[in-house]
């Protein structure tokens, strides 16, 4: 599924300055305020738009950021990423092609370091990590990157499975579903209606 050209410059403004009002993208875009809000409720729903933050600088707030690289085996790989998911100072997870971990974490004191590590040691299924801390960062942009060549891999609302081609879009109170095919859209609808009654009821 392929962006337009005004899906394409309303991200890209977006990325520059989230903080930005539909009608300010709408004269940067040169559409209407309408065609802005629309984009970026499709967008949205879509997951492309994740969310809107503000960027924080960790050096600035007294952090210490480090990498860490985790080497496991194949069949643990998730149980172990699972492990960190609940920890505040594990920022980013990444799985490699590798069939390694590679975390980014930021502490606020060396001994906070020392008492990751020494939980990591509970952790059977590591063979082992290495670890770096981050000297000085040279270039930190979004991993997202926006070109009219972008294409959107979305997943379907109900079998859950990536739709790489196009997809049958579903509209229900308001907002937009996106299913794979047709035996996918039917159940969908099926789904979704069933559960809408069964809350009416719940409520009578």
């Amino acid at each position: 599924m392929k962006l337009d050209n005004t899906d394409v410059r309303i991200l890209k403004v977006l990325q520059e300055n989230g903080r930005l009002s539909f009608r300010q993208i709408a004269d940067r875009v040169k559409v209407s305020v309408p065609t802005v809000s629309s984009k970026v409720g499709s967008m949205e729903n879509m997951g492309i738009i994740k969310g809107y933050t503000a960027t924080l600088d960790p050096e600035k707030l007294g952090g210490i950021s480090v990498v860490l690289s985790i080497k496991t085996k194949p069949v643990d790989i998730k149980k172990v990423s699972e492990q960190f998911l609940e920890n505040e100072s594990v920022r980013q997870i990444f799985m490699l092609s590798s069939g390694k971990l590679m975390l980014m974490c930021t502490f606020h004191h060396q001994h906070l370091i020392n008492e990751f590590l020494s939980k990591m040691a509970d952790i059977h299924e590591i063979i082992e990590f290495d670890i770096a801390n981050i000297v000085t960062v040279v270039k930190e942009n979004q991993r997202a990157t926006v070109t009219p060549e972008s294409s959107v891999v979305l997943t379907c609302d109900y079998c859950k499975k990536e739709i790489h081609d196009n997809a049958y879009k579903v509209k229900k109170d308001d907002r937009e579903y996106y299913v794979c095919c047709p035996v996918c859209q039917k159940g969908f609808e099926v789904k979704y209606d069933g559960i809408k009654a069964d809350s009416v009821k719940a409520k009578a």
